[in-house]
Order: C-alpha cells, then sequence, then structure tokens
C-alpha cells in the first residue's frame, strides 16, 4: 500500500481518520463527550502541521501519488491510517541534535498493519531527508498494532507513562495526613527548588537517561532547566511549596492548563508541571499534590498527574487523594543519525 505526503491544501482529508480513531487520549476521562474528543484530536493534529516544519504522511485505498510525492484532495479517498510529525525546536537546541516529535500515529480499526508500516516507514524516510536525527512517539499502549509498526520500524521503548486524574464534579479531595506549611511559590525560592530538583533527579531513569544517544549529563540538565523555567512562569502557570515554617522548603510542584484540550474542550485540564522533594521529605510530596487538587477543583478543572508505570510511591499519594487511572501511554524513540 502506498503512503504519500499529505498536501497542504487537503487538512480535511484526515477528518473521518481522527474521527474513527479508537484511542484518542480522553476517552476514558469521563469530561468530554465523543464529539469534544474528535475536536480535540483535531486541534492537536492541525497545531502540529502549523509548526514549522510538521508534515502528515496518509497511506490510503486509490492513492495515485507514489511514496514521498504530495497528495491532492481530487486523488486519495478516506485515510486508512496516517503519522504526524512536528520538529523540536527546543529540544534540538538543548541536545544538539535535530530532534523531532511523532506526534499521532493515526489508524482506523480496519486498517491493515501494511497501512500503518508504510506510513511510519515513510514518515521517517521524510525525517532523514530532512536531516532529523532523532525521533520520538507518545502512543496508547492499548494500541499494540502501532507500537508494534514502530518497533519493527526502528523506534524502542524508553517509557511507560500511567496518568491519573480528579474529576471536577467529585466532591473536593478529602483531607490526608500531612507534613509542613503549604504555599504559593515566591521568587526567593528559586534556589531552593532548584537544589530540591538537582538532587531529587540524580541517577533518574527516564526517557532522556535510557536512550543511549542522549548525553547523560544534559539529561540530567534537562530537569534543573525545566525546574527553571516554571520558577520563571514560562513552562508553569502555578507554582507551589511545602517548607517547614522557617523558610526551609521539603519540596515544590507545578502545573499548567493541558492545550489545545482545555480551550477546545471546554473544560479546564490542569498538569503536565514537574516537581520533587528532597530525598529526607518525601512524605511532603502528597500535601503538594492534593494542595494542587484543592486549587484545581475550586476552579472548576480536572486535576492530571501523570508519573512513570512503575513509580509505585508516586502513584500511591495519588491515589491517596483520591484520583483514578485513565490511560498508559509508551514513549519510544528512533536514532536516525549517523
Amino acid at each position: 500500500m502506498a503512503a504519500s505526503l499529505l498536501g497542504a491544501d487537503a487538512r480535511a482529508t484526515l477528518d473521518p481518520l481522527i474521527d474513527a480513531y479508537a484511542y484518542k487520549p480522553y476517552r476514558n476521562y469521563r469530561t468530554l463527550p465523543r464529539k469534544k474528543q474528535n475536536d480535540v484530536l483535531r486541534a492537536e493534529v492541525h497545531a502540529a502541521l502549523d509548526a514549522e516544519g510538521g508534515f502528515a504522511v496518509i497511506s490510503a485505498p486509490g492513492s495515485t501519488g507514489s511514496p514521498g510525492s504530495p497528495g491532492s484532495p481530487g486523488s486519495i479517498d478516506a485515510p486508512l491510517a496516517a503519522a504526524i510529525v512536528r520538529p523540536l525546536p527546543w529540544d534540538s537546541a538543548f541536545f544538539d541534535l535535530k530532534m523531532a516529535k511523532m506526534t499521532h500515529v493515526l489508524r482506523t480499526d480496519e486498517a491493515p498493519r501494511a497501512d500503518v508500516t508504510s506510513v511510519i516507514d515513510l514518515a521517517l524516510r521524510q525525517c532523514r531527508e530532512r536531516r532529523i536525527q532523532h525521533v520520538a512517539v507518545r502512543i496508547d499502549a492499548a494500541d499494540a498494532d502501532a507500537i508494534q509498526a514502530l518497533e519493527a520500524a526502528g523506534f524502542r521503548m524508553v517509557d511507560a507513562l500511567a496518568t491519573y486524574i480528579y474529576h471536577h464534579k467529585r466532591e473536593s479531595p478529602p483531607p490526608i495526613k500531612e507534613m509542613g506549611v503549604l504555599r504559593l511559590f515566591r521568587p526567593e525560592d528559586t534556589e531552593q527548588i532548584i537544589a530540591i530538583t538537582r538532587e531529587a533527579y540524580r541517577g533518574f531513569q527516564g526517557r532522556y537517561h535510557l536512550d543511549p544517544h542522549l548525553d547523560k549529563a544534559r539529561a540530567d540538565e534537562l530537569y534543573i532547566e525545566w525546574a527553571r523555567k516554571c520558577c520563571a512562569f514560562e513552562w508553569a502557570e502555578v507554582v507551589m511549596v511545602n517548607e517547614n515554617g522557617k523558610g526551609e522548603l521539603h519540596g515544590w510542584a507545578s502545573y499548567r492548563h493541558i492545550e489545545p484540550a482545555s480551550t477546545v474542550g471546554g473544560i479546564p485540564i490542569q498538569g503536565g508541571g514537574l516537581g520533587a522533594c528532597r530525598r529526607d521529605t518525601p512524605g511532603a510530596y502528597a500535601g503538594i499534590v492534593r494542595f494542587a487538587a484543592v486549587m484545581i477543583h475550586g476552579g472548576g478543572g480536572v486535576t492530571e498527574c501523570q508519573t512513570q508505570l512503575f513509580n509505585f510511591p508516586t502513584i500511591r499519594v495519588y491515589e491517596a487523594i483520591g484520583t483514578q487511572f485513565v490511560r498508559a501511554d509508551y514513549t519510544l524513540h528512533a536514532w536516525l543519525g549517523a
């Protein structure tokens, strides 16, 4: 089955595939009706295509284009599969590698494995032609066909994420045993937050550290830079801390609106931040997470928490405040460099 690049004027060709895709990320949240889920996924796909250098590859019966040639609305029926890719300029500058993300691998239930394989293969060929050296993808754990196709194309799993939410229509999170004093961030907390983050993520086995093609020292520094940007409110909208009442911090956390889901879905979904605690005060983290959930709930929002599937201490914290498991994803990386 031939795959082809999606022409810039043929974006609407993806709509039936977006609507038919079975593994929409918010399908188990019980917050967005199906039409809203379709709209959110469509907005995500469009955002990737709108990014400089973003592109889509489709496979469809009746395609008259040869692999690598632009498609046209008149020559392509409804796609059975698609791969969407956008460059990652910040990551590329940070690791000094040209990096990209395959933001979506979409398919219908009827799509043959060959269709999924063809769009992934052509997407990677396009990345090589654009001198992209490293490609990441996050895929729903339930989508076994896409996962196997990605592995066959050379992707290797480097992370597994669990997502928990606190639903906005429930009562506020129940009280739990807490330690320390909870409050919002002040600029003078920045250096302590950096120090806590540096120590907490020392030896961390995340997706950057587990990738042999990425520099381990830079992987360590990424979390430090992430913390700095949270404190500068570039990568976070809210930052909170737990302290001993004398200004010494036990830990911190941050969150932001998840977009485009919050705007398009019409219900604020907030999370996606970084956080850490001192190694000798791990019990402070439960209070911080509950503090965030109470604030988000008070604003009518859904709290979204993510951690690695094997991070049982943090999962127990999520469960202690009453969050519910709604999603699992795998992250895979492909190395295209020399």
